[in-house]
């Protein structure tokens, strides 16, 4: 039984190991190895987390979140304070947001934009949106 053990081991030792080779595949100028990703990441020349794009494409989103909520309109408020939920179950927990000071009041979950109408001004913020607008948006109808 020792020996059979012994030569199923040798056996699974082979095939498992490979050689690996440490000259690099020739890069296509479509590579973005050295690309920062939506979240910073990059890596220096020499480090090994490289390895894995030797061969292909890192692929790198171009529409980061950050761009997309900072292109979104500001909801113009005649009320005091919002809430924001995004869209009910599948969206967010109800957050309350007040309004009362000259600024824009953010979401903490979604990254909305709201600012109340007297506050309002399109050369500094932007394109808008009514609260009305905002909520159906939020619930589409069925």
């Amino acid at each position: 039984m020792a020996a059979l053990s012994r030569a199923g081991l040798n056996v699974g030792r082979q095939i498992l190991c490979r050689t690996i080779s440490s000259t690099p595949k020739a890069l296509g100028s479509q590579s973005h190895v050295d690309e920062k990703t939506h979240t910073g990441q990059v890596w220096e020349k020499g480090d090994y987390r490289r390895v894995r794009f030797l061969d292909k494409d890192k692929m790198v989103n171009k529409q980061f979140a950050v761009n997309l909520i900072a292109d979104d309109p500001v909801v113009v408020v005649e009320a005091r304070n919002v809430w924001s939920d995004s869209g009910g179950a599948l969206g967010h927990p109800k957050v309350y947001i007040n309004l009362d000071k000259n600024e824009v009041g953010i979401c903490g979950y979604s990254g909305r934009k709201f600012i109340q109408k007297k506050f309002y001004d399109p050369a500094k913020h932007g394109p808008s949106i009514t609260y009305a607008e905002y909520l159906a948006e939020m619930r589409p109808k069925q």
